[in-house]
């Protein structure tokens, strides 16, 4: 692969998957069922998307990087399945948070895309968690 591929995935893992909006002040009541944070878990399957990504400068780091992958996406299942028992407020709220997140999210899974032995290794996760992350929305 190209050096400069790798230099334009570094620039696109700069661009965070923060949400506008979240953190300080506590977690949302509405997000907030057994003790479990939906929000923060949202926050937190894209902070750790972002760390993953941020190791893919070779070939090898992008296999690295996709073992966590798997491991995130498993972890979308977990966020789907405390969704389903949110309050319709709460899943409202989720969804705001899930909607400004997709546009980083898309895109990262665009530039894999472009790339070829990234998407060999990369793509099917990231294509497997954007599915996730849009039945959020």
């Amino acid at each position: 692969m190209k050096r400069s591929n790798f230099a334009a995935l570094g620039v696109l893992v700069l661009l965070s998957f923060a949400l506008v909006g979240c953190g300080g002040g506590g977690p949302e009541p509405e997000l907030v069922l057994g003790g479990i944070d939906a929000g923060a878990m949202l926050q937190g399957l894209l902070d750790r998307t972002d760390r993953s990504l941020a190791q893919v400068n070779s070939i090898d780091g992008a296999k690295k990087a996709e073992a966590e992958l798997r491991r995130i996406n498993e972890d979308y299942d977990d966020l789907l399945f405390h969704l389903q028992k949110l309050s319709d407020k709460g899943r409202t709220k989720l969804a705001r948070d899930a909607r400004r997140a997709l546009p980083q999210m898309r895109a990262t899974v665009a530039q894999i895309h472009e790339m070829p032995a990234l998407d060999d290794v990369l793509g099917a996760t990231l294509n497997q968690m954007l599915a996730k992350l849009e039945l959020v929305q």
